[in-house]
């Protein structure tokens, strides 16, 4: 089996690429001249040519990433306004949502939320009339359906909708959209195993804060308790521990609600949590949350399987050795594969691992009279979260691949059959073969995974919950490196707190 994943395109020399097919067509006797193995192996570099191509789709992120890494999320969010015919309407979901992040990231929250409205609605759409293009996706690849959103996905548009919210420093909407998150949750617990994502420990903490902001101290305790249940069940695969911050918070809101029962058996659970401030609740509190690290990104890898000795050579010859190549020879190894006519492609999805520059960041609060300062810790790894959701849907993606393969296959020795019946005895033999090669070769060719994602997303979210007296406070926060070094992502303002107020801080670093 030959194996390669790709994401990006070059050239490979069309010389050596012609000879090949020359040396592959010779083998054919029923081709009749010389002249005409030529200007077939013409026809089948063109062909190869339009169809492998490289897909512009998904070269503008690049671009947006370097505009995000210069601190300019205004021109990041034009490029993303600029491409949205390359999006295409099967795609339009996630234009909606890379709109939505990178005007959040603009600080443009009203104008986010518009986006995102459209976006929770078209993802509602979907759960309730399920319009795909299933018959495409069949017999072409998975690009060929409507992109819906992996569920994780899916859940992080209503975070960043209450993000806004609460920029806006309009709460009541931002608890619409913690009742949402909670609604989501339970649609996709109630169609999903006990063993695929299901829970989102973090959007349960974010509500759980916004729930607390308002003063709903019920309905926090019930979001703090479902994220820690979600943190704790989510260990295995999340990369992510079960943060101080929240048995602080389950220890503090447990005694604010004089919940005896719950506080001491918090109290037994994490023995090293902070012992909660009979005050806390009469303070005001500052939260920062740090969006960090490139978004999930998936790549494709690319499966060729003989089902001859003849074919595992030319794979073996092909991939020298079976190694993993690029996709500068995906369009000539189509057409050689296509040819040999025993050798079947299945395309899959796979996220590319990536790590986030920062360590922590600090916040420091100034009243001129008293510093007050905390660092965030890690809360969501989503880098993780999407290779779970990928690892959810593998076995139904292995699936419907294998028999997407085995059809397009099969249609290409019926077209051999329905060609050589149809015409005269003389030239059927070399135009069946022509007709059953073509066919495979569309067949490997047209085979593509679906690697569309919201890659406008954070690697990883931090934050931090800073309590202070009411009171006025310059406000710093500063981001590090694993080595310590200060990164170039600075917050500085001034902000005026009343009692029990809180306010909320994002920040996005890339590096």
């Amino acid at each position: 089996m030959g194996l390669y994943q790709h994401d990006a395109c070059s050239n490979r020399s069309s010389l050596s690429t012609a000879a090949d097919l020359l040396a592959t067509l010779s083998l054919h006797p029923l081709i009749p001249s010389p002249h005409l193995r030529k200007r077939l192996v013409l026809a089948l570099l063109c062909l190869a040519s339009l169809l492998s191509g490289c897909s512009s789709f998904g070269s503008h992120y690049q671009n947006v990433e370097s505009r995000l890494l210069a601190g300019n999320p205004q021109q990041a969010d034009q490029i993303i306004l600029e491409t949205q015919e390359e999006y295409g309407q099967r795609s339009h979901l996630l234009y909606l949502m890379d709109r939505g992040m990178t005007l959040h990231l603009a600080g443009r929250y009203q104008e986010s939320n518009t986006f995102l409205e459209e976006a929770d609605m078209l993802i509602e759409d979907f759960y309730t009339t399920r319009i795909r293009d299933e018959t495409a996706a069949i017999l072409l690849n998975e690009t060929q359906l409507p992109y819906q959103g992996d569920p994780y996905e899916q859940v992080m548009v209503n975070v960043i909708k209450a993000l806004n919210y609460a920029r806006l420093q309009d709460l009541s909407a931002a608890l619409v959209e913690a009742r949402r998150i909670d609604h989501r949750l339970n649609v996709i617990a109630d169609t999903v195993d006990q063993d695929e994502y299901r829970e989102d420990p973090f959007a349960r903490y974010l509500t759980g804060m916004l729930y607390e902001a308002s003063g709903d101290l019920n309905n926090a305790f019930i979001a703090y308790r479902k994220a820690e249940e979600g943190y704790r069940l989510a260990e295995p695969w999340s990369r992510v521990l079960m943060p101080s911050m929240l048995k602080d918070d389950l220890l503090r809101i447990t005694k604010t609600l004089r919940l005896t029962k719950e506080f001491h058996e918090y109290r037994l659970a994490f023995p090293n949590a902070s012992e909660p401030l009979s005050h806390e609740q009469d303070m005001a509190q500052i939260v920062v949350i740090s969006l960090n690290g490139r978004g999930p990104t998936k790549t494709e890898l690319l499966l060729d399987f003989p089902i001859s000795l003849d074919a595992l050579t030319l794979i073996a010859l092909t991939k020298r050795g079976f190694e993993r190549s690029t996709r500068q020879i995906r369009g000539p190894d189509a057409v050689l594969y296509g040819l040999q006519g025993e050798i079947v492609r299945v395309a899959l999805p796979r996220v590319l691992q990536q790590s986030s520059p920062v360590a922590y960041s600090t916040i420091r609060a100034d009243n001129g009279v008293r510093s007050y300062q905390r660092d965030t810790q890690r809360m969501y790894d989503l880098d993780a979260v999407a290779s779970k959701n990928l690892d959810d849907e593998s076995t139904a993606l292995v699936v419907r691949a294998v028999a997407r393969a085995a059809m397009k296959m099969a249609a290409a020795v019926g077209i051999g059959y329905g060609t050589q019946a149809a015409v005269n005895k003389q030239s059927h033999a070399w135009v069946a073969l022509v007709a059953v090669s073509v066919a495979k070769i569309l067949a490997i060719l047209t085979e593509e995974a679906d690697i569309r994602t919201w890659r406008t997303l954070p690697g990883e979210i931090q934050v931090t919950r800073l309590w202070v007296p009411p009171g006025t406070y310059d406000i710093v926060v500063d981001s590090y490196d694993t080595l310590g070094k200060l990164l170039p992502s600075h917050i500085a303002q001034e902000v005026t707190l009343k009692s029990g107020e809180s306010h909320f801080l994002t920040q996005r670093i890339l590096k």
